[in-house]
């Protein structure tokens, strides 16, 4: 086995991948050798026994949807990716049935938060590139499912106008662009009266800036 015809093999199809992963593509490898990979810098390492290939186009996204499986990028990152927030954030922020953690890869930390898997919903599969480059295509949520989840999820950072204020929202895009009616639609699955409140409060908040 030569490592060129595991990287010709995956590049494009798993460009983010697991040892699992090679063995599925009918390819045995052994720990020595992908430690010798990456001291060749054929490949880098991740987190959670994921690599990269050194050559392959890939987006953070996608690699945020790959270490934590089912999950998509929401909140604060999705809601920045969608133009309706100011700062850049500081790291990915993704939802997952699975239990809230946060993982660094290297210098870049992907956190995730957990919903029961009713609310693991309102994504969207989005490709940047061509049908074969996977590294570019990524699950990410709607606007209107961002600002759910967001209000949701982080109950005690969003409850107020000044909280609103610092998050330092773009009140003008998301008063010509994002479904209002579709938020409240998508807030009854919550079926939370304290989540409604808060989106009445931060609807008003914007529409009265």
């Amino acid at each position: 086995m030569k490592y060129i015809d595991i990287e010709n093999s995956l590049v494009k199809l798993k460009p983010v991948f697991t040892a699992k992963d090679i063995q599925l593509a009918g390819f045995k490898v052994f720990p020595y050798q992908l430690n010798r990979w990456v001291k060749a810098d054929y490949i880098q390492r991740l987190a959670a026994g994921h690599y990269v290939f050194s050559r392959s186009v890939v987006s953070p996204e996608h690699i945020a949807n790959q270490l934590r499986q089912p999950s998509y990028v929401s909140l604060e990152y999705a809601l920045y990716w969608h133009g309706f927030t100011v700062d850049v954030p500081f790291h990915i922020t993704s939802v997952t049935t699975k239990t809230t953690r946060t993982i660094m890869a290297g210098p870049s930390a992907y956190s995730y938060l957990h919903v029961k898997p009713a609310l693991f919903c309102g994504f969207a599969a989005i490709e940047l590139g061509a049908a074969n480059e996977a590294g570019k295509r990524f699950y990410i949520a709607t606007p209107e499912k961002a600002l759910v989840d967001l209000l949701y999820l982080r109950p005690n950072a969003f409850k107020n106008n000044n909280q609103f204020t610092e998050a330092r929202f773009h009140e003008e895009e998301l008063k010509a662009k994002l479904d209002w009616r579709g938020v409240f639609a998508i807030s009854q699955i919550y079926n939370n009266k304290s989540l409604r409140k808060r989106l009445e409060q931060f609807k008003e908040y914007i529409f009265s800036c």
